[in-house]
């Protein structure tokens, strides 16, 4: 095993590690943990070309797709900088799963459910006053929430700061988010010891992280999360007040010389499309 292993906290590596065909029996126990049901049939055929064709890009997301259980379709994002439209986001994504699911022709019999799901190393804002780590989102009755409208639109949220130590004593899903957290975890690895879907994740950790080709690419997207974390902040702190347009224009620069996506820095710097192109 390499002295150092990568951090799964990175998207690139969760996404090798969750993402592959090779490692379907890893992700069909991880979905079940969270999804609190059997999973079969899992394919995740998609992520092999999303993964092949934007290792080396600089774009802010990297997810991970799946479908199982004879059409239902899932996408996993794991984010650990704050972000701060989440939950829009989250419904965004699930929006554009959805959509895609009824042919000309079909009826809306054949629709199958579409999952969203957050793997947050941060705690969301909206979710304050809420103190378990995992929360699960349908569309319900405003006075009788027992009652839910449709099955088809379910998301998940799982903040790891939340994860008390006695859940990681008990709860699975909490000892593998600790394990995503931190892969060297020796409390961890003492309750999950006998876990071969554990161990299966580690050993691929292991040989990701004795890649040297790969290592770079993980590098590499680190600094570009990284950037866009600084953009961030720096555009909060000095971009956003009335009458500092010029401010956000050299922080838009800044990024755009950087090759970070267009539509990151619209949201950070609150410039249009169009000022951002004549920079």
């Amino acid at each position: 095993m390499p002295d150092k292993l990568l951090e799964l906290k990175n998207d690139l590596v969760f996404q090798k590690v969750f993402g592959m065909p090779r490692n379907s029996d890893i992700t069909a126990h991880f979905l079940s943990l969270i999804l609190k049901r059997q999973i079969h049939n899992i394919d995740l055929d998609a992520n092999k070309r999303m993964l092949s064709s934007r290792m080396d890009s600089k774009t802010g997301r990297l997810d991970i797709r799946a479908k199982f259980n004879n059409g239902e379709d899932c996408n996993i994002e794991l984010q650990v900088i704050p972000y701060k439209y989440m939950p829009a986001r989250m419904l965004e994504y699930w929006a554009g799963m959805y959509d895609n699911k009824i042919n000309s022709g079909q009826g809306y019999d054949t629709l199958k459910p579409s999952i969203s799901i957050l793997i947050a190393n941060y705690k969301l804002e909206e979710l304050d006053n809420i103190s378990k780590y995992h929360t699960i989102w349908n569309l319900r009755e405003k006075d009788f929430p027992q009652n839910i409208i449709s099955k088809n639109i379910e998301l998940h949220v799982l903040e790891i700061p939340k994860i008390k130590d006695e859940e990681i004593v008990k709860d699975e899903l909490s000892q593998w988010l600790k394990f995503i957290e931190n892969p060297g975890n020796e409390e961890v690895e003492k309750f999950m010891s006998e876990n071969k879907f554990l161990k299966q994740a580690k050993e691929e950790l292991a040989y990701l992280s004795g890649d040297p080709d790969f290592q770079r690419l993980v590098e590499s997207r680190a600094g570009m999360l990284k950037d866009i974390y600084y953009y961030k902040k720096q555009a909060n702190e000095e971009g956003r007040a009335e009458g500092r347009a010029e401010s956000r224009k050299q922080i838009a620069k800044k990024m755009k010389a950087k090759n970070m996506p267009i539509g990151e820095i619209i949201e950070l710097t609150g410039l249009t499309e169009e000022e951002i192109k004549k920079l």
